[in-house]
């Protein structure tokens, strides 16, 4: 009985096979009822009574069918909401962990670090004066940095900062980030490609970190070209949504990664942490909005950021210039 079981269980979750069982069932009803009736009620019922006792039949063959339907897609419903939740308690779990795991690296590596940071700089300008090659006091700071960059990308995604939230123009926050990456787009020989409307699309947000957001995409997408490329970001409504798109022509998002990408530590750059992009989804959840990554048909990869619009067609013309608050670069990668 058991090994019937998901072999039933199974039939009823297909959408074609329950039509094919339907068909089969009404099929066989008809002929059922247009070979035996005659024999069985010679006569005795008109046009109308056939037509009556025929809808009949097939009501008490096909009901039972139907119900057991609906059921079954009841349960798969249920099933599925369960499972969902079970995975975003998992994942609450997940980050409540990592929040402890980050307090503790917080003090017991960030803080000698900026020790040795310190004495290495101070002993470095002292060789520099005397003459002294410093070639290797430089790649032991380089190497430290890199260290503390890796701390503190783990200590934002365990413990983000508070959010300032307020009417927010986001064709100023995408005039600002471009300004952060002007320069390193014009030496990898990357074209940066604009495409914002006129009109001002506002939501409500915090500039800052839907700024440390997009510069994270831009830098992905940046080191996805490091011979050239094209690097788009648009902006544009849609359907009472925000979307901004980071499309690049570079190689890609590796092949067994696409479920994977906002996962704590999944990272394909050699010296990356793995952090970035789920610190970018967070930030886009506690915006109510959501953030996806794929691979274009063409060449590269995309990025879409979608947020709920504060106001529609507006008709104020956008600002350019960005905002203090906005021009501070954030230094995250994946």
């Amino acid at each position: 009985m058991a090994n019937h079981r998901p072999i039933l269980s199974s039939t009823l979750r297909s959408p074609v096979r329950m039509l094919a069982i339907i068909l089969v069932l009404v099929f066989t009803t008809e002929v059922v009822v247009m070979l035996v009736l005659p024999y069985l009620l010679p006569g005795g019922l008109g046009e109308g009574g056939e037509a009556f006792l025929d809808g009949t039949l097939l009501t008490l063959v096909i009901a039972p069918v139907l119900w057991v339907v609906i059921r079954s897609a009841r349960r798969a419903e249920d099933e599925r909401i369960s499972m969902a939740r079970e995975q975003e308690a998992l994942r609450s779990q997940q980050m409540a962990t990592l929040a402890q795991l980050a307090t503790g690296v917080a003090h017991e590596i960030r803080n000698p670090l900026t020790s040795i940071k310190m004495m290495i700089q101070v002993n470095r300008l002292r060789f520099a004066e005397k003459g002294l090659p410093t070639d290797d006091l430089e790649i032991v700071e380089h190497e430290i940095r890199r260290m503390e960059r890796s701390v503190n990308s783990l200590l934002e995604y365990a413990r983000p900062e508070e959010s300032d939230f307020g009417e927010l123009t986001l064709q100023k926050v995408i005039a600002s980030t471009e300004l952060l990456v002007e320069g390193r787009c014009q030496s990898q020989r990357v074209h940066f490609e604009l495409q914002v409307p006129s009109a001002a699309i506002l939501v409500h947000g915090d500039g800052g970190q839907i700024q440390q957001l997009l510069l994270n995409l831009i830098l992905n997408g940046l080191d996805a070209m490091p011979g050239g490329g094209t690097l788009t970001v648009e902006l544009l409504e849609d359907q009472g949504l925000a979307k901004i798109r980071v499309l690049d022509t570079g190689h890609g998002i590796s092949a067994g990664l696409e479920d994977r990408l906002f996962e704590p530590f999944v990272t394909t750059k050699q010296n990356g942490v793995g952090l970035g992009l789920g610190i970018c989804r967070r930030i886009a959840e506690s915006h109510r909005g959501t953030l996806v990554g794929f691979n274009r048909e063409t060449q590269g990869a995309e990025f879409c950021l979608q947020l709920p619009l504060l106001r529609v067609g507006s008709g104020i013309a956008p600002s350019h210039a960005g905002d203090p608050d906005l021009n501070t670069p954030v230094g995250l990668t994946e």
